[in-house]
């Protein structure tokens, strides 16, 4: 049992322990609970739902992928040019409008 307990499948996100709480109060509450649980269930798929329509998830990773191609090429030319920095800076804002663009 204890292993049981100790797999990291087991262990919740914030949502999902909100939802778990939400569904413990019906359970012990009620109607009451019923409504908490309710609402809880409808805004996260409401959340989700506009998550998957809107890109935002594909935008925030393509945002820090730029963001970390471009700490990468600091790290590997940190005396560089500045002329060469601004270059690519630019080529990596061109990369992620592109993508942003495709959505």
């Amino acid at each position: 049992m204890a292993d049981l307990i100790t797999d990291p499948s087991w262990k919740l996100e914030t949502g999902d322990l909100i939802q778990q709480l939400s569904m413990l109060s019906w359970l012990h509450q009620g109607d009451e609970g019923k409504k908490l649980f309710e609402t809880i269930t409808a805004l996260r798929v409401g959340y989700e739902v506009y998550q998957r329509i809107s890109g935002e998830r594909e935008i925030d990773t393509y945002r820090t992928q730029a963001i970390l191609a471009i700490a990468d090429y600091v790290n590997k030319h940190p005396k560089g040019p500045e002329k060469e920095l601004i270059k690519e800076i630019k080529k990596q804002i061109e990369i992620f409008a592109a993508r942003v663009e495709a959505l």
